[in-house]
Formats: C-alpha cells, structure tokens, sequence
C-alpha cells in the first residue's frame, strides 16, 4: 500500500463518522413543527411599529443641560472677546507708565514717541524728567563710571 492510499482510506473513515455535510433549512417543515411561533412571528411582522424612536439629534437638542451648555459656553466665548479687547487697548498705556531709565529717555526714538503724543512740550517734560532723576550732576566723572552707566551694572 502506498501512502496516498492511507490517506484517502483515513478520510473516508472520518467522513463517515463525522457528518461533514452543512445542514439545510427547511422553511415548510419547520411551519408545520411549530405552528404557534411561525403565527407569531408572522403577526409581529405585520404590525407597524406604534412609536418611532427619535432621532439622536432631536433628543439632545430637546435637552435642557445641552441648552445650558450651550449657553454657558457662548458666554465664556463672549468674555474672552471682551476681555482680549481690553487687554489690547491697555498695553501701551501700561509701556508708557513703565519708568525708563535717564539714558533710554533720551533716545531719538523715545523723544520721537514723546513729540508724537504731546508736541514739542511733551519732549521738554521728558527731557526734564530725565534730568531729575539723574541728580546734580558730578563735578567730574571716571571712566569706569562711565563703562558702569554703558553696561547697566
């Protein structure tokens, strides 16, 4: 015996044994088995459905907590428009009122700035500023003082 002649034998052997074949349904014999449930199902088929379900959509949307999330959530929106617009229109005011040091009030740029918000009164104020808080002014000064007033230390 050769071995493909095995192998067919021992699958014949386990066909037999194992029914292999997939199973049919019947529609008329089960009808005529279970009378009842085949007139029970063909009952709830006919029937409509009394109430369709709502839509996810519709249902949240009918919600009172969603409204007032919704709300919540507008108003904050809201807020912080307001509030970034605010803090938009107080930046400069507030660099203007940050106190300068004598040598960055002098600047051309500071003196421009000073000229374009108040006139030529304006840069006489800041040049007067600058001066009082500079002191009187020394009789002499060092070369260090000097690299000490350049470096800022």
């Amino acid at each position: 015996m050769n071995e493909q002649n095995n192998e067919k034998w021992l699958d014949e052997l386990i066909s037999q044994t194992i029914n292999t074949a997939k199973p049919e349904f019947d529609a008329e014999q089960w009808k005529q088995k279970y009378p009842e449930e085949f007139q029970l199902l063909k009952s709830r088929a006919e029937q409509k459905p009394s109430r369709t379900q709502p839509s996810l959509w519709i249902t949240i949307m009918h919600s009172r907590v969603v409204k007032l999330a919704a709300a919540a959530v507008l108003i904050i929106a809201v807020g912080l428009l307001i509030f970034s617009q605010i803090s938009h229109k107080q930046e400069p005011t507030q660099m203007a009122k940050k106190p300068k040091s004598p040598t960055e009030m002098l600047t051309a740029m500071s003196l421009t700035m000073a000229y374009r918000r108040g006139g030529i009164e304006a840069v006489d104020r800041q040049c007067q500023d600058a001066i009082k808080m500079l002191g009187p002014r020394p009789a002499q000064i060092t070369i260090k003082q000097i690299l000490t007033e350049f470096n800022g230390t």
